[in-house]
């Protein structure tokens, strides 16, 4: 390398190749009263389904029981996979241009109690009546409904 400015160049490209997988996963939560859990946080304004990262020490089960504890304190009864959701293409908003492939496996649960030991969170949690949703909602619940009946005609876990 002839300068500092020649290393910086090779190292901006080298990191920009790099290519990262993160899992999520995120949970549609309609009970048997036919309402839906939904969270909001204050600065972002819309209602979205709860959900979260999946850690490297954990499965998808794992972290699904783990942010909903956190995010809605509530702990889910058999959470069902019911589709994988790409959340884009490679993105280019992390720290050194490292690529990151975001996913979420999408849960289905129709059970769940209230947690006493629920984490402090700035998100508000409130069910909805199926028929009645929020007008401001985050397009990943339209997508959740639709991935939904999906499953509910094919038993099959698809991609969205």
């Amino acid at each position: 390398m002839s300068s500092l400015s020649d290393l910086l160049t090779y190292l901006n490209r080298r990191a920009r190749r790099r290519r990262k997988v993160q899992p999520k996963a995120k949970a549609l939560l309609w009970n048997n009263e036919d309402h839906i859990l939904l969270i909001q946080h204050p600065q972002e304004g819309r209602w979205r389904l709860p959900g979260g990262y999946v850690r490297d020490d954990e499965s998808a089960y794992d972290a699904i029981r783990r942010v909903l504890v956190e995010l809605a304190g509530v702990l889910p009864e058999r959470p069902t996979p019911i589709a994988r959701i790409d959340e884009g293409q490679f993105r280019t908003d992390a720290m050194y241009g490292d690529f990151f492939l975001m996913y979420s496996t999408l849960f289905w649960v129709r059970h769940w109690r209230e947690d006493a030991q629920r984490r402090k969170s700035p998100w508000e949690v409130k069910a909805f009546p199926s028929d009645s949703l929020p007008q401001n909602l985050h397009e990943e619940v339209s997508l959740a409904l639709n991935a939904l009946r999906s499953f509910e005609k094919t038993g099959q876990i698809k991609v969205f």
